[in-house]
């Protein structure tokens, strides 16, 4: 009787295990931050209906928020729920200003360790960026692939961001990275254009 609960109980577990689905984090060569304390984790999939959702439940204010996304959607899918948590992240006017940042988790596949990215920008907007004349100092940039973000940067400059919403995920933390690696993060500016 005991053998037969335990392999009924055994079956049921993994006949769980093999309906869920796994998430597929984006890839690199290359690790930006592999240690982090103080973060609450949020995750956005594409659910079994085929929509795109976001499960936030676990995010805590004044911790740095790491995102999990599935690096198969696109950034057009995905830019909506980035805006709204830097809208929440990094509002003004509160009580308690919010001094984390909000990362991006991918995969090391050379090092063979999980590891972050942090999203140099506090805002996305949607659409069309408006036509006015730049500033001196200030250069636009649209970014449509890694290679585009290995240009040679100008670190006097500040620059405008757009971004090719019909990029993947992968793609997009890959660009991250590259910021990184030319150490211009800090140049761009706060807030993105995705269109």
């Amino acid at each position: 009787m005991k053998t037969k609960l335990f392999t009924l109980i055994f079956g049921a577990i993994l006949f769980a295990s093999c309906q869920q689905k796994e998430m597929k984090i984006s890839r690199s060569d290359f690790s930006v931050v592999t240690e982090m304390t103080d973060f609450s984790p949020a995750y956005i999939i594409k659910n079994e209906e085929g929509k795109v959702e976001i499960k936030k439940n676990s995010l805590i204010g004044n911790t740095h928020w790491v995102l999990s996304v599935d690096r198969d959607l696109t950034l057009n899918e995905v830019a909506p729920f980035l805006q709204e948590l830097t809208a929440k992240k990094h509002k003004k006017g509160g009580m308690h200003e919010d001094t984390k940042d909000i990362y991006m988790v991918y995969s090391d596949t050379v090092h063979k360790q999980n590891a972050c990215v942090k999203m140099p920008f506090k805002s996305f907007a949607l659409g069309e960026q408006p036509v006015y004349e730049l500033g001196e100092g200030v250069q636009s940039l649209l970014l449509k692939s890694v290679a585009d973000a290995k240009n040679t940067f100008d670190k006097t400059q500040t620059y405008l961001v757009r971004i090719d919403k019909n990029i993947s995920v992968e793609t997009f933390v890959n660009i991250l990275i590259e910021l990184e690696k030319q150490n211009v993060s800090e140049n761009v500016n706060s807030e993105v254009y995705v269109n």
